[in-house]
C-alpha cells in the first residue's frame, strides 16, 4: 500500500477488491522502507522521485504477500483497475498501492521488503 490509500482512507476498499478478485493475503508486515530502497524498487528517475515526494513519513506502510492462480499477472492488472475506480475520471498512472511488473520483480521486491519488515500483522 502507498501512502495514499492512508491519507485517502481507501486502504480498506483495496484489500476489499484484492480478495473479491479470488487472491488469498498470507502474510501482511509492516514495513519501514529507507530511500536507498526505494531506489533499489524503482529503477526509472521518475517513479523513483514521485515516490520520494509521496511516502515521506518515512515509508512506513503495509505488503501484502497475496496467493492465488497467476497471482502476480492478475494482481498487475487489477492494481489498474483500482486505480482507475478510486481516481475516477481523473485517472491518473500511479498511486495507492504497488504491485510488481513480474515474477523476477516480484523476488527481488520480496528480498528488499523483507529485510524492512517492522512486524507481521494479524
Amino acid at each position: 500500500m502507498k501512502s495514499e490509500s492512508y491519507i485517502f482512507g481507501k486502504k480498506n476498499i483495496i484489500e476489499k477488491r484484492i480478495k473479491e478478485n479470488g487472491f488469498t493475503i498470507t502474510e501482511r508486515w509492516k514495513v519501514r522502507l529507507t530511500f536507498g530502497d526505494i531506489f533499489r524498487l524503482y529503477h526509472g528517475w521518475i517513479p523513483r522521485i514521485t515516490t520520494l515526494m509521496r511516502l515521506p513519513p518515512l515509508f512506513k506502510l503495509d505488503m501484502y504477500l497475496l496467493e492465488g492462480h497467476d497471482a502476480v499477472n492478475r494482481m498487475y492488472r487489477l492494481k489498474h483497475r483500482i486505480r482507475h475506480e478510486i481516481w475516477g475520471r481523473d485517472f491518473k498512472k500511479g498511486g495507492f498501492l504497488h504491485t510488481p511488473d513480474c515474477m523476477e520483480e516480484a523476488r527481488i521486491h520480496k528480498a528488499i521488503i523483507s529485510k524492512r519488515k517492522i512486524k507481521t500483522l494479524q
